[in-house]
């Protein structure tokens, strides 16, 4: 599962001592819209939110694939049957859709390093192959990183551990990133979305 790389809103909650539907309303009048991202020993869920709605709900059983879920009702099941650690992500109105309707994506077994290729270097290969995906930056020494997302080999934006709102199109994200990326070692993974 792919979360949001910004600081959470909210941590380190245990769903034990949460009544999900009125969790879920409460944030929708604190924050607007975000995620609320619960996680056991065997299954993880992401549910999508804006003010008005839950507008959806994704669920991954342990070393399987996520997928998004039909019915609320089938997430809020799961939620009362286990104990979940619980994590609030705030997402602005223009990313809460982007990640609500995230592409399905095959993550590549290997990664490379920073040392092995620049990441300017590796994002021209990619746009010249027209990639849609993302490439998850994280640096070695620091907990720092960020998560570029592409359609077509063009970068749609990214989300990044100093930031906020979970989908940043601004240069100035992406050009901080690079400088990071120069100063520490880093490595990259990527995610490839499949097409439906």
């Amino acid at each position: 599962m792919l979360l949001p790389r910004e600081k959470p809103y909210l941590d380190g909650l245990n769903s034990y001592y949460l009544h999900l539907e009125r969790f879920i309303e409460h944030m929708q009048g604190e924050i607007g819209s975000g995620g609320l991202h619960c996680q056991s020993s065997t299954q993880e869920m992401m549910i999508y939110f804006n003010e008005y709605e839950v507008i959806s709900n994704l669920l991954q059983e342990k070393s399987r694939p996520a997928g998004f879920v039909a019915s609320h009702e089938i997430v809020s099941n799961a939620f009362y049957k286990s104990m979940y650690s619980v994590k609030v992500f705030q997402l602005d109105a223009h990313a809460i859709f982007f990640w609500a309707q995230m592409q399905p994506f095959q993550r590549a077994k290997a990664s490379l390093k920073s040392t092995e290729i620049p990441l300017p270097d590796l994002i021209f290969r990619l746009k010249q192959k027209q990639f849609s995906g993302f490439i998850d930056v994280q640096l070695v020494k620091k907990n720092d990183g960020g998560t570029l997302f592409f359609n077509e080999g063009e970068r749609v934006g990214g989300t990044y551990s100093w930031g906020k709102g979970g989908m940043s199109t601004s240069d100035e994200d992406y050009n901080s990133l690079l400088s990071r990326i120069q100063l520490n070692e880093g490595s990259f993974t990527f995610g490839t979305f499949l097409k439906e």
